[in-house]
């Protein structure tokens, strides 16, 4: 009869590399990938699907995606971009709204995206509003800042745009894109040249 010692260490190494062989299968079927990694997955496919035209499968791939990994911010954006050409600009920021509040650290740039999709479609007033919200998360983002000044003017407040651009100037004068600002038009011909519009 065997010692119970060398029976326990057989009984160890069968469990041992049935545990080993149950790990690889599961992973070769991709039920061990991480979440992330499954996020990305559904991206590929949901772009995939995009671009052979088929909007319903993008869609649920792009949902997927989001459902997986919250923080996964271009399957937010991409998802947004969806729900606007497909659904209307109200399910785009809807979905941005919620992402504001799944994913809280990158409150700013879905501010921004808010904003960006009420100025395309020439509603000033709540474009300059999540831009100011952005604004405050943010106060030195350059796109921020320069789409503060155009929905400023926009709205003809050239008092307010004027002094937006001048200290846009001031305090970024060494920034080339500010500096494309300076080289359009001396500061004291903005008024002029805003009027003109």
């Amino acid at each position: 009869m065997k010692e119970p010692s060398v029976k326990r260490a057989l009984v160890l190494a069968i469990l041992g590399a049935v545990l080993i062989a149950g790990v690889l299968v599961l992973r070769q079927t991709g039920m061990l990938r991480s979440a992330q990694s499954r996020a990305n997955e559904e991206f590929a496919l949901s772009e995939r699907a995009h671009h052979e035209g088929d909007f319903e499968a993008a869609m649920r791939h792009m949902q997927n995606a989001v459902k997986l990994d919250p923080r996964f911010v271009e399957a937010r954006e991409g998802l947004a971009a969806m729900l606007e050409q497909h659904k209307g600009l109200d399910a785009a920021i809807a979905e941005y709204q919620r992402a504001i509040k799944e994913d809280p650290q990158n409150e700013a740039r879905y501010c921004y995206r808010i904003a960006k999709i009420y100025f395309v479609n020439r509603q000033w007033e709540p474009a300059l509003q999540w831009l100011r919200r952005a604004e405050k998360l943010q106060p030195d983002d350059f796109h921020v800042q320069r789409m503060i000044g155009f929905c400023l003017e926009r709205q003809g407040k050239w008092k307010e745009a004027e002094q937006h651009w001048s200290a846009l100037l001031q305090n970024n004068g060494n920034d080339r894109r500010t500096a494309c600002f300076a080289t359009s038009a001396p500061a004291t011909a903005w008024p002029a040249r805003l009027q003109r519009r």
